[in-house]
């Protein structure tokens, strides 16, 4: 019988520690693979993380940034409702819209967040405040990702090693 060497946790699991392979499909097809570490996003009824190796769940999506963890690195980007599926370390993310930091109009955002705090404030005749705070929750969390999107090689591949194709 074979003594466990110094490294107990690599032989109990494999030579490699397991990843979450991401894909994030939209109506016009896939927008985004990434191998990950770890994620976290946004549920209706509150945060969600997952991890390699998490339970087989469906949840569905509310507006909030997906953060992305792989090697230290962690990337962002926004997600408007949608459902998430995860299953042996695959999770596919179906929504309408998903936004990387370089698609995101940050001055149309900060128009959009202005507008709907102006109209909660009374300057619109016509109010419906549960659209406005959705039209502000949505500016901030396409402000949030959008100051990524000047950072140098935030989308490049990080692991020259590991699978990370972005379409």
């Amino acid at each position: 019988m074979k003594k466990p060497g110094k490294n107990k946790k690599m032989e109990l699991f494999g030579s490699a520690p397991a990843k979450l392979q991401l894909n994030i499909l939209t109506p016009r097809g896939v927008k985004f693979e990434r191998k990950a570490d770890y994620l976290s996003l946004r549920a209706i009824d509150g945060e969600l993380g997952i991890l390699p190796n998490h339970a087989p769940m469906t949840a569905i999506l509310g507006d909030g940034i997906l953060r992305i963890r792989n090697n230290g690195w962690e990337e962002k980007l926004a997600l408007f409702e949608g459902i998430v599926e995860v299953r042996n370390n695959v999770v596919n993310i179906y929504t309408t819209i998903a936004q990387r930091p370089e698609e995101i109009d940050m001055e149309r955002a900060r128009r959009e967040k202005e507008d709907a705090e102006a109209d909660l404030r009374g300057e619109a005749k016509d109010l419906d405040i549960q659209a406005c705070l959705l039209l502000i929750r949505r500016a901030l969390v396409r402000l949030e990702v959008g100051v990524h999107s000047g950072d140098r090689g935030y989308f490049e591949d990080i692991d020259a090693d590991a699978d990370m194709d972005e379409i």
